[in-house]
């Protein structure tokens, strides 16, 4: 290879991340959110940093969006509708 100046390159990194993004591609995923096109990205070992730099947004974005989605999912709300309600005497 030629000596243009990449020497400092991280090539597999850069193979990684182009291998990362045409999975992403072949899962049909490209035309979801990028809530679960971040978690398809993080299943393959990225890191949220990684995978947010792959879809063009920043990690702190890419953890809210998957936050917001969970929410939407079912997930944890942090209150049970049974707190406080008393049982009807008999």
């Amino acid at each position: 290879m030629p000596n243009g100046g990449d020497a400092g390159r991280d090539w597999q990194a850069v193979i990684g991340r182009a291998l990362a993004f045409i999975c992403l591609a072949q899962a049909d995923l490209r035309d979801e959110g990028l809530a679960e096109q971040g978690q398809f990205l993080e299943g393959l070992g990225l890191s949220r940093k990684e995978a947010a730099s792959l879809l063009g947004t920043t990690a702190n974005s890419l953890t809210e969006l998957l936050r917001q989605s969970r929410k939407k999912k079912g997930g944890k709300s942090g209150s049970d509708k049974t707190k406080g309600k008393k049982k009807a005497k008999k």
